[in-house]
């Protein structure tokens, strides 16, 4: 894995962060974000089959124009565990015939209430129960969301055992769309709650990993990557690296 830690986002919010994501548009070009397209057409047009697999339902917002570029586009039922997209997109693998693939996943991730976005057997902080937001809660949300967290790491531990199964030229991007509060200053912010944008909501997770034939073929590139996995980054780069890792 090459861990990148100093990434923040553009937006501490999904409606704004992911279509900034899925595209060229920096921040401070918003109004572009209604001319470009977005990393499923980009990929279409280099010859790619694309997949746009969500487990959130769509909203008629901005990111669901964008993945509607997509050559195939999957919206998962309940219970809407992330695990489950792991299911589709072996699904799509086994039944496309196509030489290049590009597979964009959308998870449910951690949001509140963080205690539905695992299965049971997850829970490994306890207590997790199911509760309302207030700072005498605050044990339960932190285990809850501690959960939530450790059961993306279980899926993005599937997809990359998946992908070294294919034994192919592959490469994987996982970036998180924005962090949480969880009354974790003085002043007890919680981030649904919070009229002040906060390090706690800004600093996101990221990640990339690449299969031996990926690092054979393109050395160059997961070298760049290694070298970069401390400097300062935005969801901005999001787009630009993928363009990049598929040459």
């Amino acid at each position: 894995l090459c861990l990148f830690g100093g990434v923040t986002t553009q937006s501490n919010t999904t409606h704004k962060s992911v279509p900034l994501m899925l595209s060229s548009v920096h921040t401070s070009e918003h109004n572009e974000m209604f001319r470009r397209t977005g990393l499923p057409a980009l990929f279409n047009e280099a010859g790619f089959t694309t997949y746009f697999i969500s487990n959130q339902a769509p909203q008629g917002a901005m990111i669901d124009f964008l993945a509607d570029d997509a050559d195939h586009l999957i919206y998962l039922d309940s219970p809407r565990h992330d695990g489950q997209m792991v299911d589709a997109m072996l699904e799509a693998i086994n039944n496309d015939s196509s030489d290049k693939l590009l597979f964009i996943l959308h998870t449910y991730g951690s949001h509140f209430s963080y205690h539905q976005r695992y299965p049971r057997e997850i829970a490994t902080f306890l207590p997790d129960d199911d509760v309302a937001i207030s700072r005498r809660n605050a044990e339960y949300i932190r285990n809850s969301y501690d959960n939530s967290i450790l059961y993306t790491d279980h899926v993005l531990n599937d997809l990359i055992t998946l992908l070294e199964r294919e034994d192919a030229c592959s490469a994987m991007l996982y970036c998180a769309d924005h962090g949480e509060d969880l009354f974790d200053d003085d002043e007890g912010r919680f981030l649904h709650a919070s009229p002040t944008t906060t390090y706690y909501q800004l600093h996101v997770a990221s990640l990339a990993w690449f299969s031996p034939r990926y690092r054979n073929h393109y050395p160059e590139k997961s070298e760049a990557a290694e070298l970069n996995s401390t400097a300062p980054a935005t969801t901005y780069s999001v787009f630009h690296t993928m363009a990049d890792m598929a040459d």
